[in-house]
């Protein structure tokens, strides 16, 4: 499928839901915050990233009507849409023209949103329409819970990236280079294979007991290199999680990464559909505490098992024990079983997966294994 034709079938799953619930029209706010943890709406449904607050407008029928900040962005967002209602205004008059425009929408209307509008913007907004609208967030949320064609391929294609990250990283990594040389090495790979940004982590040590940002702390020999690799690829992000030993990985390193790769295929079982999501870290959990590491299956030695991930956060979110999503088809998420563990200190594992009917996928195609200097 083109990019067109799948947007087209994206934006008629939201008027179908629309539909479904008995909105006429839908107010579709995003201010412009890009990360990982955030769904970006007019991504998903126009495939721009704005650079400034805007609305998108959307009927039950038809094309959506897109209105942006800061004007001199607008010929950039006509040319990189596919529907040709495409406005610009300053933003202080922002709330103005999305109400101007929203009272022309077929009644009654529900908004996403609200949670990340300023104050003053709200407050103008909401005084401008005949009435409040509803709450319509669930509607983009479960669209945006599952991957099309288009957004699969982009997926993959951050996931290739990611592998080529790490990899990097295992071919530069030297005694005595400083950690953010390294990280700017795996940087400069992943870009030129059109990775637009990094949501990258990387610590070393010789007992990690997290994973953190990169320090000008100079690598020694002996250190264990956790990575959490996450480029962007036309706004959708893979992650990978591997551990790097600068030099010969130890027997009992070796017997506790196996740990981490037992409790992977446990959650990786667990990751199929019908089932509740809070089984992937129920799996995970199971296999680390029957090895003697109940008490650091929690925080503050861990948050979670994996998350959603793809178009920013994403259904299931958060991977933990009391998370409720349904898995389906078609979702894309990172199932990690990072852990710190007493004797080894913190090591790293994890895959970007898509679930299928018969289970998970993975997506990046880095070998499962404990990697170390010569292997």
């Amino acid at each position: 499928m083109d990019v067109k034709g799948d947007l087209e079938f994206r934006v008629k799953r939201v008027q179908d839901a629309m539909a479904e619930r008995g909105y006429g029209g839908l107010i579709i706010y995003y201010g412009a915050q890009h990360n990982m943890l955030r769904t970006d709406p007019i991504l998903l449904l126009a495939d721009l990233r704005v650079i400034g607050p805007c609305a998108l407008l959307l009927a039950r029928s038809g094309a959506p009507r897109l209105i942006l900040s800061p004007p001199w962005d607008l010929a950039r967002a006509r040319a990189a849409v596919a529907f040709d209602d495409v406005v610009a205004v300053e933003e202080h008059d922002l709330a103005k023209e999305i109400a101007a425009g929203a009272k022309a929408l077929p009644q009654p209307l529900a908004v996403t949103g609200r949670e990340i509008m300023p104050m003053g913007f709200a407050r103008d907004l909401y005084a401008a329409l005949p009435s409040p609208p509803e709450d319509g967030d669930d509607i983009v949320r479960a669209t945006a819970a599952t991957r099309t064609e288009v957004e699969l391929d982009r997926i993959a294609r951050a996931a290739a990236i990611a592998d080529a990250g790490f990899e990097t990283l295992r071919q530069v990594a030297r005694v005595g280079m400083r950690e953010y040389e390294l990280a700017a090495e795996m940087n400069s790979a992943m870009e030129a294979l059109g990775s637009e940004d990094n949501f990258g982590l990387m610590s070393a040590g010789h007992h990690n007991v997290a994973i953190r940002a990169v320090t000008d702390r100079k690598l020694e020999e002996g250190d264990v290199i956790v990575g959490e690799i996450t480029p962007c690829y036309k706004g959708y992000f893979a992650q990978l999680c591997r551990t790097y030993i600068l030099g010969e990985a130890t027997d009992l390193q070796r017997e506790k990464y196996d740990l981490l790769l037992r409790a992977q295929v446990a959650g990786l079982e667990a990751a199929r559909p019908g089932r509740p999501s809070s089984g992937i870290a129920a799996a995970v959990n199971q296999v680390i505490g029957d090895a003697g590491y109940g008490e650091y299956c929690r925080q503050p030695y861990m948050r979670t098992r994996g998350h959603g991930l793809g178009m920013g956060g994403v259904v299931p979110y958060d991977v933990t024990e009391s998370s409720g999503p349904e898995i389906a088809p078609g979702m894309t998420m990172v199932i990690h079983p990072n852990q710190y563990i007493p004797e080894t200190g913190y090591m790293m594992l994890g895959d970007t997966v898509v679930i299928e009917d018969d289970g998970p996928r993975s997506l990046t195609k880095t070998p499962r294994r404990l990697f170390w200097r010569g292997n």
